[in-house]
């Protein structure tokens, strides 16, 4: 009986010492659990700590003329971010509202085409050492017609472009520049749209430069115009290592003359992202449709515009960690000459899915 009510008495003991550490003030202010969750998550890093209140210009409405344009980059400077316990890094931003060739009318739904980047340094002048490429406007989310049906409107989305993470400084502050190289863009009328966020305080920490031409500003005279009030949706995103996994399921295309259908379901935590691709040696992949944004994954080819000659076609899947996940390949074959392709299911065993 003493032993059992010494052991006892140690038992309790020790649950009153977890619950105090357990609710012990952290130097963060607010009480840290004492066993936080083993879940990695991605850290954010932006003038808004609120991402979510990004709702402002890039999902409809009023754009106050906030695109990224040829002649239009957005600069925002970042205090020194932590980078210890990351193994990777990457730097994006919101947008959305791309344009159609015909826009605002519908007879040309072809996209307007133009690549978006992004720089990064420890000083507001940046280089091609400093550039990276972000998006293509075809990726982004379309903007809806006033009078018509436009397939792949939908809100803006975050767009991430991998960088080293040495190149993401602890110390220094950190500069952003976002803008794209492309002609086409030097208005809200054909120019993608950029998220924002209202946002008090006094800190200059956004600028506008209207004297680029496609190109990142350098030398002197950068910061050229001070933004209060409001902040751009740009971003460092840091991913810790983690070991989840995307994986693609019940992947299949039937097959006909004319058209190729896919449908396929990702599985996996927090998945922002999903695409086709296509082979023709299993070694070289090339993506052949936009990003699709959400679940059920769905898309038609028309046989055209693919090809006629027998290539392999795989999915891919992107999580928020930025995993990512490929199914198996179909073969699908050359379309004959004479007679009709037979119709039909092609799909590999669902367990073969399983990476």
């Amino acid at each position: 009986m003493g032993n059992t009510r010494y052991l006892l008495a140690a038992a309790l003991s020790a649950a009153c010492i977890c619950g105090a550490r357990a609710q012990a003030p952290s130097a963060y202010g607010g009480n840290r659990p004492a066993f936080p969750s083993k879940s990695p998550v991605p850290a954010y890093f932006s003038p808004e700590k609120n991402l979510s209140r990004h709702y402002l210009y890039a999902d409809g409405g009023f754009h106050a003329d906030w695109y990224v344009g040829y002649n239009n980059c957005w600069i925002i400077k970042l205090p020194p971010v932590p980078t210890g316990g990351f193994s990777r890094a990457f730097i994006g931003a919101k947008l959305g509202r791309a344009k159609i060739k015909s826009w605002p009318a519908s007879w040309d739904t072809e996209p307007i085409p133009g690549k978006i980047y992004m720089a990064l340094n420890q000083a507001p002048t940046f280089n091609s050492d400093h550039t990276y490429f972000l998006v293509d406007a075809a990726d982004l989310p379309r903007e809806p017609l006033p009078n018509d049906s436009l397939d792949g409107v939908d809100s803006a989305r975050w767009v991430w472009a991998e960088i080293p993470l040495s190149r993401v400084s602890s110390e220094s502050d950190n500069y952003l520049a976002l803008w794209s190289s492309s002609r086409y863009f030097t208005s809200a009328s054909s120019a993608p749209i950029i998220a924002a966020s209202m946002s008090g305080g006094e800190v200059e920490d956004v600028w506008l430069n209207r004297s680029i031409k496609g190109n990142a500003p350098s030398g002197e005279g950068v910061l050229e115009t001070p933004i209060s009030g409001i902040k751009p949706a740009i971003a460092i995103k840091l991913v810790p290592l983690n070991e989840y996994k995307v994986y693609i399921k019940g992947f299949e295309a039937e097959l006909t003359r004319e058209e190729i259908n896919v449908s396929f379901a990702a599985i996996g935590e927090d998945i922002r992202a999903a695409w086709l691709e296509i082979s023709y040696d299993k070694f070289d992949w090339q993506r052949v449709t936009r990003y699709f944004f959400k679940a059920p994954y769905f898309w038609t080819f028309g046989r055209e515009a693919v090809s006629k000659e027998m290539f392999y076609l795989r999915a891919a899947a992107l999580d928020n960690l930025e995993n990512v996940g490929y199914s198996r390949e179909i073969t699908v074959p050359a379309v004959p000459v004479s007679a009709e392709a037979p119709a039909g299911p092609a799909a590999e065993p669902q367990a073969e899915y399983e990476q």
